[in-house]
């Protein structure tokens, strides 16, 4: 039962759900068949976990049938049943999550039967709760479309004698949307596709982009904000990247924080990848740095309302590349309140040692990383990483070659670190380990670097080649 479809959804349930799952299953409404009420107490009670040893085909049937044989027929009838009341069950919460789609259909519904007072209140008080709202994305003019979809359709079913100006208004929010989806989906593949390469392969973008080039869509948010950054993804160039820079800074308030989040990483990895190739690498270094800490500061890039470890780590590293150590250390303090509290202590004293040993505090560097605790695999290496650094450069090599070696020892064995992270880390113990015993000439040792992949620190170690 550990893999089953029933046991996957029911884990994602939280408390609050599970209890509600629990009211939900009993009602006659939804269900009529007492077994499967049992059923779901008998599951219930291995959650969060439910352990594969609890959650045996065999044990939870005979907790229902005590002293009676495994029938395997009636456990796959009573679990099926249960999944898809399971799955009624998130479907209403999903449709609970977002008001006006209930009201949509309660409207046609309404149009339906021919509930005119109904109607019209319904409409009136749905239409006012839109129109109010702060946002002006692109979902914002899906709930347009199905609310003049909705107004069309009771036009015509009360067969009035006039154009129904409805199905105008319906095509224009209709095309709004489609716009604004277009583009921002497309804007997603281009991204993806300069990550992990291939062709978009996508039909109607040149025509689309020639269309709007024609038409006055300033006014709509949603779609010239994907505009600007289809421009920028396609053409590149800081004069697109200003631009949208100046729109997202504008209209910040219009958008979702989940949509927003979605721009800024792509904004991101633009920044990234234009770092590592572009002719102006320093503007877009510092774009890089502004960026996360404007998307930090305003909780756009948080997860679940917390700042993930490794992008505070990323934050870091980038200040200390930029040459601002005041500023990357005000970061650091003003900000580790922001990280789950398990990781808070950790981050703080692994970065803290990145701004010593960026000012050349090697001992304050060290007193900080032997604060980090091991149990995070990747601060494990990286502190490792870190204090062999130190060790070169404050020439301790007797302390710095028997590192290197229980460095190599503990990336061999650890099982839990992958392949890939694997190789990048025990290359850079092999390239220092080459440097520090000069085994070859400068030119030898550079090449060696410069051609070893994957590689961790590199710049450094070939600073350290001479």
């Amino acid at each position: 039962m550990k893999e089953s479809k029933l046991i996957l959804l029911l884990k994602t349930f939280d408390d609050i759900e599970l209890r509600g799952f629990d009211k939900f299953v009993r009602s006659p409404f939804f269900n009529q068949k007492e077994e499967v009420v049992n059923l779901y107490r008998v599951i219930r009670k291995a959650a969060p976990d439910f352990a594969p040893e609890k959650m045996a085909r065999e044990k939870v049937m005979g907790k229902l049938y005590p002293g009676k044989a495994f029938n395997e027929k009636k456990y796959k009838y009573l679990s099926n049943l249960l999944l898809k009341i399971a799955e009624r069950f998130i479907t209403m919460r999903e449709t609970e999550s977002r008001p006006l789609i209930q009201e949509y259909h309660l409207l046609n519904a309404c149009v339906k039967r021919d509930l005119e007072k109904n109607y019209n209140f319904i409409f009136r008080q749905t239409t006012k709760k839109h129109l109010a709202s702060i946002h002006r994305d692109s979902d914002f003019y899906y709930k347009q479309y199905l609310l003049n979809n909705v107004a069309a359709e009771h036009f015509d079913k009360k067969k009035i004698r006039r154009n129904n100006e409805h199905i105008k208004k319906l095509i224009d929010s209709l095309d709004i949307y489609y716009f604004a989806n277009k583009l921002k989906h497309t804007c997603h593949l281009l991204n993806n596709q300069q990550i992990v390469g291939g062709e978009s392969g996508l039909k109607f973008v040149e025509e689309m982009i020639g269309f709007l080039e024609q038409g006055d869509y300033d006014d709509y948010p949603a779609v010239f904000i994907y505009y600007n950054l289809y421009r920028l993804l396609s053409e590149g160039g800081i004069d697109y990247f200003e631009k949208l820079k100046e729109l997202l800074s504008g209209c910040r308030e219009l958008f979702s924080i989940s949509e927003l989040k979605e721009l800024y990483l792509i904004i991101i990895n633009y920044c990234i990848r234009q770092f590592r190739t572009n002719r102006n690498p320093d503007y877009f270094l510092a774009e890089l740095y502004r960026t996360y800490q404007l998307g930090i500061r305003s909780s756009i890039l948080l997860e679940d309302g917390y700042l993930s470890p490794w992008t505070y780590k990323n934050v870091v590293k980038i200040g200390l590349r930029l040459g601002e150590p005041d500023d990357t250390e005000k970061f650091i303090i003003e900000n580790n309140g922001k990280i789950k509290k398990e990781f808070q202590s950790d981050a703080l004293y692994y970065n803290m040692a990145e701004i010593h040993y960026h000012r050349k505090s090697y001992g304050a560097s060290l007193d900080n990383l032997n604060k980090v605790g091991m149990n995070d695999i990747y601060y494990s290496l990286d502190t490792k990483i870190m204090i062999s650094k130190i060790y070169y450069e404050t020439e301790e090599y007797d302390s710095l070659e028997s590192l290197l070696s229980s460095f190599r020892n503990y990336i061999r064995r650890n099982k839990l670190i992958g392949g890939n992270v694997k190789d990048t880390y025990l290359n850079f113990a092999k390239c220092l380990a080459r440097i520090l015993n000069a085994k070859g000439t400068k030119k030898e040792l550079r090449k060696m670097v410069e051609d070893m992949s994957p590689l961790a620190e590199q710049k450094w170690l070939l600073e350290q080649c001479g």
